[in-house]
């Protein structure tokens, strides 16, 4: 068994890694005070803490972030480039949420991936006084290939792969169905 869940980590560690490489922004379910939900994106970077994106406090999940520090985020396969609908590749955390404290070594840092990654906007953006850089720390998440093919990850390493083995079960006919044939 070790054996098996030891090839399984060596295929698919890489295999998320460049999944995770090819999504340039993630989507993010944040929740305001009251409880009321509220799904957005961001364009992120990956750093050694987490998830970083640079958010206006005029946007409403930037707001939410600071009042409800946890999110759940979602990198998800372009629609264009799915087989299948219903069955997108996407890598889904559960995370914490933290404030980078402005001009800190860790606000450099973040900065810095996400100007590398998504060019000079971010230079503007990160001198105005509104915008905020999150770190987004994943807790443990879920990495879907498709039908029946759903793994746990660990959000440090990613290689704390377990494949979940419960799958779908058909539903029996209804009566109804049987009628009407």
């Amino acid at each position: 068994m070790q054996d098996k869940q030891q090839r399984l980590q060596q295929r698919l560690e890489p295999e998320i890694q460049a999944f995770r490489d090819t999504c340039r922004s993630l989507m993010l379910a944040t929740v305001d005070a009251d409880g009321m939900p509220n799904v957005s994106y961001a364009p992120f970077a990956l750093g050694q803490e987490g998830y970083y994106v640079l958010i206006s406090d005029i946007a409403r999940h930037a707001r939410n972030l600071k009042q409800v520090p946890k999110v759940s985020l979602m990198l998800i396969e372009d629609e264009a480039n799915a087989r299948q609908l219903y069955a997108r590749q996407r890598l889904t955390f559960d995370a914490s949420v933290r404030i980078v404290e402005r001009d800190s070594e860790e606000w450099q840092l973040g900065v810095a991936a996400l100007l590398a990654r998504h060019g000079e906007i971010v230079a503007g953006l990160s001198k105005m006084e509104d915008f905020t850089l999150f770190c987004l720390q994943p807790q443990m998440g879920l990495y879907v290939k498709g039908f029946g093919q759903a793994y746990r990850v660990n959000p440090h390493d990613l290689i704390d792969v377990l494949h979940l083995t419960e799958g779908h079960r058909s539903q029996p006919p209804s009566l109804e169905t049987d009628a009407s044939r």
